[in-house]
């Protein structure tokens, strides 16, 4: 008899780890999906991550996560490992994707570059706007802190994002990129971020055409985009605080004493290529250079982002 009850318990045991196991895998499963919408006469397709702690209830942050030039949702998501962050620190992750003419090679078209979506001229800004439309219905978010970021196209996506929607971005944050329209300046100060490895040989720091770059466009460089952004914010052009570690150069530029404006800080990464610094070398034999694993580009950029939150006056102007 007692062999029998020790039998029991032991299939019980068992029973119940497999069944919180499946419990555990089908909570991670729930706070995935993946989404299609019709815009532009076109089948346009995103992902959603939901942290832990989303309960339906209480308003959460969003983070706009763009794949680069070329790349596709689920390749960036891997490299990126935001996911992580987000079930850390507790913000939701969408993870739009492009457009593409053939395969899996997915482009943005964020105004100089890339490819496919630039010669068709696709209307990915209206297609975030509706995204976000979307998700604002199907989720809790705080539409008072949505944040857009992306790898090279995808960050340049975001730089675009800011300038023809800024009642509706909070701040940015770019990664390997440039920016890659004329304007519209936005219509108010918003927080920059960027993050960019000095040995980048597909955007590189100094602009032009990197020799490693697949689209062969002459860009801005990263000073450029700096300077042109301390406009918009109405920061002075000099940095008012800057640091140096082994791994990076940091600067810091703050609006001008008495106006109103957003600061604007850029990591300079002294070895790192065209990467997503703390992320996963998806690309190591393309080119790219050295990824930096001992810089946490996620947690960074959460650092900086939750500082902010759009103004609810911002938020009822039209975009520009």
């Amino acid at each position: 008899m007692l062999r029998l009850i020790l039998v029991a318990a032991v299939i019980v045991t068992i029973y119940l780890i497999a069944f919180r196991a499946r419990a555990a895998q089908a909570a991670v499963s729930s706070r995935d999906s993946n989404h299609e919408l019709k815009h532009d006469g076109r089948t346009r397709t995103y992902q959603i991550h939901l942290p832990p702690n989303y309960d339906g209830k209480t308003p959460l942050p969003i983070v706009i996560n763009m794949h680069g030039g070329g790349g596709n949702a689920n390749a960036h998501r891997k490299q990126t490992q935001m996911d992580v962050a987000s079930d850390r620190d507790g913000f939701i992750v969408a993870y739009p994707e492009g457009t593409a003419g053939l395969g899996h090679f997915y482009t943005w078209n964020a105004g100089l570059c890339c490819g496919y979506s630039v010669k068709w001229k696709i209307d990915d800004v209206g297609f975030i706007s509706k995204m976000l439309d979307e998700i604002e219905q199907k989720y809790t978010v705080d539409t008072h802190r949505v944040y857009a970021t992306g790898m090279s196209n995808g960050a340049m996506m975001a730089y675009r994002l800011a300038c023809e929607l800024p009642n509706r971005i909070t701040a940015i944050c770019g990664v390997a990129t440039t920016l890659g329209v004329d304007g519209p300046a936005p219509t108010r100060p918003i927080p920059l971020l960027q993050i960019h490895g000095l040995k980048d040989p597909n955007a590189p720091f100094a602009g032009g055409i990197g020799p490693n770059a697949i689209s062969k466009i002459k860009h801005r460089s990263v000073r450029e985009v700096i300077s042109w952004w301390c406009g918009v914010n109405h920061c002075a052009k000099e940095p008012v605080e800057t640091k140096e570690t082994t791994d990076y150069v940091f600067e810091r530029y703050a609006p001008v004493a008495g106006v109103e404006g957003a600061p604007i800080e850029l990591y300079m990464l002294k070895e790192g290529g065209h990467t997503w610094p703390g992320g996963v070398d998806v690309t190591p034999r393309l080119g790219t250079g050295k990824l930096i694993a001992s810089f946490d580009a996620d947690t960074v950029m959460w650092n900086f982002f939750k500082q902010f939150q759009l103004d609810p006056a911002a938020h009822e102007q039209p975009a520009k």
